[in-house]
């Protein structure tokens, strides 16, 4: 009788996987007891409709690398929407983005992938030594003498140990050209989805759950309600995050866009920009602003010997002219892009500066720094006590300079350099057009983070550090793919022309 029950249990659950009477009954049990419980008991409900979902999500994550690099992209996205929406936002969104990206990155072992290779051109990359020297840097600071709180440090190290797990994630994962376009088409996707969302927010107005989010905490609804309007925030923490993402991806499709030759892809990706630029515009973050303007200009002196540069050259000067000069007036929209660049004229600027130099002395006598996690919100909590607890450093090179000393913020300038050569040098040793255009964007996606980073601390969230990291990888991996991956497709093309094969063989 055992031998025959376990036969019987083989071949329901193993040879046919359910897929019969058996599995159909329990489908129907399983599906009528969930409803019920949505109906009678709504939290239990979804937390078992949650467990559920997030297992299989997991598991997607852990059995192949590229669909976990996509789950956790689609997931930085909207979980904070998803967050707000079903759990009042009590969901812990950085938790389950910890989860994720680990899972992901034990994908490699359990499908036994074999790194040896990949891992030593990884680490022997200037971009990566620059990384990992930080990362050792942080590691360090746990025994800085100035800051008392182990969680404090944990804080910032856990987004640093994040950004060191993504950036091989993706470097592994987008090891070709084609898995580089998927990537990039998702990433469409989702910013478009996301742009939309933050419009319909402008135009609908908040829904009644995301007003009652922005108004529970004064300081929330301090930052999110301005000149008596809401500050649009999408699916996303908040305001400044969703300014800086809409501008730094609108930056990078618009270069895609402006080198694209087929007219339907073009006319798609114009419309998806425009949903993103919009978008940025109604979060009115103006250094999303500085941002999308200086990405611009970057590309704009990289590729300037090129006629389809000069035309948009030309249409982008218009387009900032009339924005700063036309008779539009009481538009807060508006006005609040235009005064982004009034300079030294800006009150916010000027407060700022003061701060600034008040603060120099702390930079000049602290070479490491007052410890991680000491200045802002971040201080009040874990370092109450501290000289720096409370204050505003608005901006990132001012808290990594108060927070890890003049050597910590060197370390950091070297590391922003270290990329932005890698994508300048990538652009010029190739002739082959698809990938000068994708070099010329990640430098100008990158470089427009490192102007945010002046304005604010744009490099660490949840969001923009599944897109910022990978895209430092795809840079990594483009330098490799440049003498490997096009002249083998190139082969392929022309395979019927036996002299042109003889040719690109010596190439």
């Amino acid at each position: 009788m055992v031998a025959k029950l376990n036969s019987f249990l083989h071949r329901i659950f193993i040879e046919e996987k359910l897929n019969n009477f058996i599995g159909y009954i329990l489908l129907i049990c399983f599906a009528l007891g969930l409803g019920y419980l949505f109906a009678t008991k709504l939290t239990a409900g979804i937390g078992i409709a949650g467990m559920i979902c997030g297992t299989a999500v997991v598991l997607a994550c852990i059995l192949n690398t590229e669909t976990g690099l996509y789950i956790n992209v689609i997931y930085s996205f909207f979980a904070f929407a998803f967050s707000r929406f079903f759990f009042n936002d009590t969901f812990p969104v950085g938790v389950a983005s910890d989860v994720l990206i680990v899972a992901t990155l034990f994908s490699f072992f359990v499908k036994r992938v074999g790194l040896k290779i990949t891992i030593e051109k990884f680490i022997h990359t200037p971009v990566v030594i620059a990384v990992l020297v930080l990362f050792f840097y942080l590691m360090i600071e746990l025994f800085n003498p100035y800051a008392h709180s182990f969680d404090g440090w944990y804080q910032t190290f856990r987004k640093m140990l994040d950004a060191v797990f993504l950036l091989f994630i993706a470097y592994k994962a987008l090891d070709n050209y084609k898995s580089i376009r998927k990537f990039l088409t998702l990433l469409f996707i989702v910013c478009t989805l996301s742009g939309l969302y933050g419009c319909i927010q402008q135009w609908h107005g908040l829904f009644n759950y995301e007003i009652a989010w922005a108004t529970a905490d004064d300081n929330r609804f301090g930052l999110i309600f301005i000149n008596g309007d809401f500050r649009k925030f999408s699916t996303m923490s908040d305001p400044t995050a969703y300014g800086i993402m809409m501008a730094s991806c609108g930056v990078f499709y618009t270069i895609l866009a402006v080198n694209e030759t087929k007219w339907s892809a073009r006319l798609v990706m114009i419309a998806g920009i425009a949903l993103m630029f919009m978008g940025m515009a109604y979060s009115g973050t103006r250094t999303a602003n500085a941002m999308a303007a200086a990405g611009l200009v970057m590309f704009m002196l990289l590729t300037i010997n090129k006629k389809s540069t000069k035309i948009f050259t030309v249409i982008a000067i218009l387009g900032y002219i009339a924005l700063m000069y036309a008779p539009i007036y009481g538009n807060p929209t508006i006005d609040r892009l235009r005064t982004t660049f009034n300079g030294t004229n800006d009150d916010s600027y000027k407060v700022r500066e003061t701060n600034r130099a008040f603060i120099q002395p702390y930079i000049y006598s602290h070479p490491i720094g007052g410890g991680l996690c000491t200045t802002g919100a971040g201080g009040l909590r874990f370092n109450p006590s501290h000289y720096l607890a409370g204050f505003p450093p608005d901006s990132g090179y001012l808290k990594k300079a108060l927070e890890t000393g003049w050597i910590g913020l060197i370390i950091i300038c070297i590391l922003y350099f270290s990329v932005l050569k890698n994508c300048i040098r990538g652009y010029f040793e190739t002739d082959d057009s698809d990938f000068k255009i994708l070099f010329a964007a990640c430098c100008a996606f990158l470089f427009s983070f490192y102007i945010a980073d002046f304005a604010q601390d744009a490099i660490g969230q949840i969001t923009d550090t599944v897109v910022y990291y990978p895209l430092i990888a795809l840079s990594l991996r483009l330098r490799d793919l440049i003498k490997k991956e096009k002249p083998i497709t190139n082969n392929i093309i022309n395979s019927e022309n036996p002299d042109i094969l003889i040719h690109n063989a010596h190439s």
